[in-house]
């Protein structure tokens, strides 16, 4: 499938939300057909009720409080996390301008498929991200109700390309609760992705090392060619693993100049012998491949002059590749329980922070809010807004650029 297709795709499904948003707001009958139907819209935002109202259930006050312990807990770390990352990398910006160096990485970078991330890794992607937004949400539905707060509806739905799940509780019987159950309840979604995520990693654990048994190497790895020097006009392809040339083995990368530093007095004629690899799942994973290529690779007095002993090839020393008995299950689920720890652990970072929205942010309000402290607490969700903005900018500028 060509890069054009999957960006149709996406830009199509976000056209089709835009457009029911737009008939919901001027279409009376539209409104109210969705309705009917459980649907509800936000601008390129489709949303779905799975269910309805969900009654309060009795919990015994240990379940309770470890339920508070386990969200507050989980709000604090991940809190401490967020702010540690943004302070650390602004310390690290700050650095770089005044020894006027280049400007390091930003740690927090958009999701845009096909600017800030391949094409390629958006599906596991998606079922990481939707697993990731089920539980959370679920598990605002479960605390809400054993605190005595009912839930009025639930569901799925899908913002911009993205899926999403939603609790809507009552917004009265949550207003009257006291700030126990407010901590408990906004809480446990970051408590969920962090639970989530630590799991996920622990299995990534067990499947990494029955894929370690799998591991050939070391190699000479060929990462790229420059197509107009000897190795590019032979029709090189590439990655691929470079087993021999003119017969010696190649494992290193001092063998390899050795051997290209014959013949600097003419032209030499090179028999490449390499394997490919062949890609597999979508996180850039690669295992070798069975089938042996030869090129023949004619560097002349014209190319020494220019270029020395040098093919144009870029090579990894070293390089561990998967074999070609690699299970793929392996790799789908290594690549599949990666992306869950990954995303669940971003989600628990960005919804305890401060940002007006999130579950950070209501329970700083609520905090603030007993004290009378509002402007204070304006004053931080803005700040950390207005840094996170600029911390996001930059990852976003950077990935135009490279």
């Amino acid at each position: 499938m060509s890069r054009e297709v999957p960006l149709v795709l996406m830009a199509s499904l976000v056209a089709a939300e835009l457009l029911i948003y737009w008939l919901s707001r001027t279409s009376r009958s539209f409104g109210e057909r969705l309705s009917r139907l459980g649907l509800s819209s936000q601008p390129g935002v489709l949303l779905f009720d799975v269910g309805g109202r969900v009654s309060p259930r009795v919990a015994g006050k240990p379940a309770k409080y470890l339920l508070l312990v386990l969200s507050i807990g989980s709000l604090a770390f991940s809190a401490y996390l967020f702010y540690s990352i943004l302070l650390g990398y602004m310390a690290e910006l700050l650095s770089s301008l005044i020894r006027g160096t280049e400007a390091p990485q930003s740690p927090l970078v958009p999701v845009v498929p096909g600017i800030t991330l391949g094409l390629d890794i958006l599906p596991p992607l998606l079922v990481a991200v939707g697993v990731g937004l089920v539980v959370h949400e679920l598990s605002h539905m479960l605390v809400a109700v054993v605190n005595g707060v009912p839930v009025e509806s639930w569901g799925v739905g899908v913002a911009l390309i993205f899926p999403v799940a939603y609790v809507r509780t009552s917004e009265e019987a949550f207003a009257g609760s006291g700030l126990s159950v407010k901590a408990s309840v906004l809480g446990a979604g970051v408590a969920a992705n962090l639970v989530l995520g630590l799991l996920s990693l622990a299995l990534v654990g067990a499947v990494s090392q029955p894929l370690l048994t799998y591991l050939e190497g070391p190699h000479v790895l060929v990462a790229g060619v420059e197509q107009d020097m000897p190795a590019g006009r032979s029709g090189l392809k590439w990655p691929a693993l470079l087993e021999q040339i003119n017969g010696t083995a190649i494992d290193s990368l001092e063998r390899l100049r050795s051997v290209l530093s014959t013949g600097l007095e003419g032209t030499a004629v090179f028999v490449f012998r390499v394997r490919p690899l062949v890609r597999v799942g979508f996180c850039g994973y690669y295992t070798s491949s069975d089938e042996v290529e030869e090129y023949l690779v004619v560097r002349t007095e014209e190319d020494v002059r220019r270029y020395g002993h040098r093919v144009g090839i870029a090579v990894a020393p070293a390089a561990f590749v998967f074999s070609s008995k690699t299970p793929r299950y392996l790799l789908y689920a290594d690549c599949q329980l990666r992306l869950l720890y990954i995303v669940n652990v971003s989600l628990a970072v960005v919804n305890s922070a401060p940002l007006l929205v999130t579950d950070g942010g209501r329970l700083l309000s609520e905090l603030l809010r007993r004290v009378r402290a509002q402007r204070l607490d304006r004053a931080v969700q803005w700040a950390t807004l207005a840094l996170t903005a600029l911390v996001v900018g930059i990852g976003f500028a950077q990935s135009l650029l490279r």
